[in-house]
C-alpha cells in the first residue's frame, strides 16, 4: 500500500512538518499491542529496584523508569522485550512511509519504543526538537539528504485526548531547522513562538513527523492512559551513534 494510500498527506508534511494518518493500525493490532504494551509494563515494575540512573537493560531493551514513586516513561528498542511488536520495523506500512519522506530505500531503522503516561505518573517531555535526540550538530549524525535526514512514525494504543498529556506540535517550526543547542537540546525563545496543535488519536492512528518541527507534550491529568508506539528511521550514512538494542542500526529494504 502506498504512503498515499494510507492517508499520508506530501502538502501538509511540507507546510506544517508532521502528517496525521487514520486507521494505520487494525482494531486487532490495537488489541495486540495493547496486551503487549501491559507485558513490558509488568517487567518494568520488576525491574524497578535494579534501576541505576534510571535504567535497566533485559532482553535487548532498556527500560527507563522512576523508581519511586514508580513510572515507567519508555522501553528503547521494545521489540527485544516484546516480540510483537518486534516485527512492525520491518512492516512495509512504516518502511514504505520512511522511504517516501526520506526519499530513497533502503532506510536505516534507529528507534523502537513504547512510550507510557499513565494517569498521574508526572510523565511530560519539553518543547524539543528530535534532531537533538538523534544528535544532531555533533560527529555522531550527517544529514546526509540536507533535510534532517530523520522520520518518526508514532502510533497510539490509547485514545490521545487533550486531558491525558496529547503530542502538541508547533506547525511549520521545521522551517526553521535545526535550532537547538547542540550540547544541551534547549532551545532559544523564538523557536517555541506560535500557536501550538493538539494531535488528537483515535487507537491505530499514526502522527508522521520529522526532526525539526517543534513538539512536547504535558502531563496525563486525565484517567485514561495515554501509551505510544514509535519508529524512527533514518538513511544510510546518516547515523554514527550506538543505540540500545539495534547498534547503529537495523537495514530495512
Amino acid at each position: 500500500m502506498t504512503p498515499q494510500a494510507l492517508g499520508f498527506d506530501d502538502d501538509a508534511f511540507a507546510r506544517e512538518g508532521f502528517c496525521i494518518l487514520r486507521g494505520l493500525w487494525s482494531a486487532e493490532e490495537v488489541r495486540a499491542a495493547a496486551v503487549a504494551f501491559d507485558s513490558l509494563l509488568t517487567i518494568g515494575r520488576s525491574l524497578a529496584a535494579e534501576a541505576e540512573e534510571g535504567q535497566v537493560d533485559r532482553d535487548g531493551s532498556r527500560f527507563v523508569l522512576d523508581p519511586e514513586p514508580f513510572a515507567l516513561r519508555r522501553v528503547v528498542w521494545c521489540g527485544g522485550a516484546a516480540p510483537d511488536l518486534a516485527r512492525y520495523g520491518a512492516d512495509e506500512r512504516f518502511v514504505g512511509l520512511a522511504a517516501h519522506v526520506l526519499g530513497a530505500r533502503p532506510v536505516v531503522q534507529l528507534i523502537q519504543q513504547a512510550h507510557y503516561k499513565l494517569p498521574g505518573d508526572g510523565v511530560d517531555f519539553a518543547w524539543h526538537q528530535d534532531a537533538s535526540n538523534r544528535r544532531y550538530g555533533s560527529d555522531r549524525f550527517h544529514d546526509v539528504n540536507g533535510r534532517g535526514s530523520f522520520v518518526q512514525i508514532v502510533v497510539a494504543v490509547d485514545p490521545m485526548t487533550p486531558s491525558n498529556g496529547p503530542l502538541q506540535m508547533l506547525p511549520g517550526s521545521h522551517r526553521q531547522g535545526f535550532v537547538a543547542d547542540p550540547e544541551t537540546g534547549r532551545l532559544p525563545a523564538s523557536a517555541t513562538v506560535g500557536e501550538p496543535v493538539t494531535v488528537e488519536l483515535e487507537p491505530g492512528d499514526a502522527a508522521v513527523f520529522g526532526p525539526f518541527v517543534v513538539h512536547g507534550s504535558g502531563p496525563n491529568q486525565g484517567a485514561v492512559a495515554r501509551r505510544l508506539f514509535l519508529q524512527g528511521y533514518t538513511l544510510p550514512g546518516a547515523n554514527r551513534r550506538t543505540y540500545p538494542g539495534c547498534g547503529t542500526g537495523v537495514t530495512r529494504a
